[in-house]
């Protein structure tokens, strides 16, 4: 049962529109509007340095065989540039005696991110299923961690632009602080999809807006953001509209999908931290593959593609095995050669993801 008062939770008309209003007059005191059009995309290859924050040093030296860390935009939060995609814990990856796919034990889960915690790893994502608040909750309990990770969790196709979003975040949350065993979230993410708000044709943030603040007010998330499955175009009306009631900005990126090179730099004018997904392509870059043999470090090689890009602040993916954790956290500390360049674009022009029609159709620059 949620702890929060009914009356408390819905404020009276006027109160509404004047918070509205201020959201609004904030979104043009930052000169947003026609600020974005597609700016030109982050030089590749250059190397990351953080900026400074108030309680932090002003640089982050790159330490090898530990994950570096980034600045979260306007939060100054420093986050593993590299973090545990919920996906991790939720779908069935890893091989099993009999030739087929189950999903971690506990037991794995435990391991895995002991490593992560150990390569220095700090950030978790969780989405929809259960498992992926449940399984790391349950890890980050047994190790007593939480005042040393980052919790998102990700409230998917719940902004419908209707005044009962306010109640459906308010539950949302409170239930999967439970799964969770915790008392706050360090970011609430509002995710959707087109099918989700078809009178908007994308999103109407408004009244998940009036929620976040709230939210905030109780101490159960600490910031928010948001992110989507629509193409690169929504984005820029969201950072004119929202941008200045967010924190942090999720966009798919890799080595395929690259349209996000325009949405990010934009999101920075805002000041919204940059937290990135799909850098396999969901996996549909990586199917089919000699992992093990002719294709090895290939997995590597595409994080760290995504992490030579300056304004990413942290990439998620999703790791089955203690074998991910190790390659893929090595991404931090291992430089793409020339060689390996030269495959992940041959790869890219030659990989289409049928499978994820969404990314093929808008994020294909």
């Amino acid at each position: 049962m949620n702890r929060c008062d009914k009356d408390d939770r819905a404020p009276r008309a006027t109160t509404r529109r004047s918070f509205l209003e201020r959201v609004a007059q904030q979104a043009a005191a930052g000169a947003l509007a026609g600020a974005f059009g597609p700016p030109l995309s982050a030089a590749a290859g250059e190397p990351h340095s953080c900026p400074a924050s108030p309680a932090e040093p002003p640089s982050c030296p790159e330490t090898a065989g530990k994950v570096k860390l980034r600045i979260l935009g306007k939060t100054g939060l420093r986050v593993s540039e590299i973090g545990f995609g919920g996906h991790s814990w939720a779908y069935a990856r890893v091989p099993d005696a009999q030739g087929r796919l189950r999903k971690p034990t506990l037991q794995e889960a435990m391991r895995m991110i002991s490593l992560g915690l150990d390569l220095g790893v700090n950030f978790f994502d969780s989405c929809t299923p259960e498992e992926e608040h449940t399984v790391p909750g349950e890890v980050i309990k047994r190790l007593n961690k939480r005042n040393q990770v980052i919790v998102s969790a990700r409230l998917c196709h719940k902004m419908k632009g209707r005044p009962d979003d306010r109640e459906i975040v308010y539950r949302w949350v409170d239930q999967r602080l439970k799964l969770w065993q915790t008392d706050y979230f360090d970011i609430l993410m509002l995710t959707n999809e087109v099918r989700d708000t078809p009178q908007s044709g994308y999103w109407d943030m408004s009244y998940c807006v009036e929620a976040i603040e709230r939210l905030k007010s109780q101490g159960k998330i600490r910031y928010a953001g948001f992110g989507c499955h629509f193409e690169p175009h929504h984005y820029y009306d969201a950072f004119a509209r929202f941008g200045l009631a967010f924190d942090i900005c999720s966009v798919p990126y890799n080595v395929r999908h690259r349209a996000a090179e325009a949405v990010i730099p934009a999101a920075k004018k805002v000041g919204l931290g940059m937290v990135t997904i799909k850098p396999f392509a969901r996996g549909a870059l990586l199917e089919g593959r000699e992992l093990a043999g002719a294709d090895a470090g290939l997995a590597r090689d595409m994080l760290a593609f995504v992490l030579e890009n300056p304004l990413v602040d942290c990439c998620i993916c999703g790791m089955h095995t203690e074998a991910h954790v190790r390659e893929n956290l090595s991404a931090s500390w291992t430089r793409l050669s020339p060689q390996r360049r030269r495959r992940l674009q041959q790869l890219a022009a030659t990989t289409p993801c049928p499978q994820h029609s969404w990314l093929e159709c808008g994020w294909l620059c």
